[in-house]
């Protein structure tokens, strides 16, 4: 009897050591079996979370995640961070865990902090094998392959913030330059068709004439520009995809003669002939003149 007691004492106490959760390693969990590593990632983002990073994460509709603590096997989920490929999840802390609604490759930043706020940031899945989701493929593939578009508070309506996967077209930089007629009260930032986001880190006031956006991965706090009441005409200065784009409002001489060899948008020459969208095959299509574009302002 004191043999079978000392064992079960012993028992328990390696239990209890194995229920005492360290500081990582953290990963997703897949399905309840499944386990995918997130190391750790880059310095701490602007409201001092620590990132962990799982990539080229792929899933099927219907996968459940949640995040673990590999050192107990503890197992939680916290709220998405509105931007990147969030639409495609449902859930979050509340719920205990995320459900894929799209499937595809993912990479998901885990954002810890015992004051800022737990977060996860869900962006399409980069330089992964075997392509990415739906149309925006894996890997970037420098800035000449990414469109810019303005959204934001724009004449009193908002224009690709409430709908996270709207492109449009009269918001498109294209040649590096965008006119944007607005009325007071107008706030821009810029998206790209790969789903990133990019706002200014400080406020600003209509009599900035030139804003840095910076990739927008999961801080909060993000300030849209100002923009004036009238005619504005604005080119990109410098883009970095997931980086820093550099805008600035120009006089028209400086904005006619400018040309942008990043961004490069739906070609420059046909920017003046009205577009129109159509439905073709069950796709949303942009015909302008006689070429056809695909959502996101790329020529079919």
């Amino acid at each position: 009897m004191k043999k079978i007691f000392m064992l079960m004492a012993a028992a328990l106490f390696a239990a209890g050591v194995m229920a005492e959760c360290q500081d990582g390693p953290y990963g997703l969990q897949i399905n309840g079996s499944k386990v995918v590593d997130a190391p750790k990632f880059g310095d701490p983002d602007a409201q001092g979370r620590v990132q962990y990073k799982a990539s080229c994460v792929e899933l099927a509709a219907g996968d459940v995640i949640k995040l673990i603590n590999r050192s107990c096997d503890a197992t939680w989920m916290v709220d998405i961070d509105p931007y990147g490929s969030y639409q495609s999840f449902e859930g979050g802390a509340s719920a205990g865990q995320l459900t894929c609604k799209t499937a595809g490759s993912y990479d998901f930043y885990i954002k810890l902090s015992a004051t800022a706020g737990d977060l996860v940031y869900i962006g399409p899945g980069e330089n992964c094998s075997g392509g990415g989701q739906g149309g925006q493929g894996g890997g970037q593939g420098g800035d000449e392959d990414v469109n810019y578009y303005a959204m934001g508070w724009i004449n009193g309506a908002d224009h690709g913030e409430g709908a996270y996967d709207t492109y449009e077209d009269e918001y498109l930089f294209v040649d590096g330059k965008l006119t944007i007629d607005c009325k007071m009260g107008s706030y821009i930032a810029i998206k790209d068709h790969l789903g990133n986001f990019y706002y200014s880190k400080t406020e600003t006031t209509i009599a900035n004439e030139s804003v840095t956006m910076e990739w927008a991965n999961g801080w909060q706090g993000c300030q849209k520009w100002a923009i004036p009441e009238g005619v504005n005409y604005i080119i990109i200065r410098s883009a970095a995809c997931k980086g820093q784009i550099k805008l600035e409002r120009v006089d028209k001489a400086t904005y006619d003669a400018y040309h942008y060899s990043g961004a490069q948008g739906i070609e420059n020459t046909t920017v003046n002939k009205k577009a129109r969208k159509v439905i073709i095959d069950g796709q949303l299509r942009i015909v302008r003149g006689d070429k056809v574009y695909d959502a996101t302002g790329r020529e079919m």
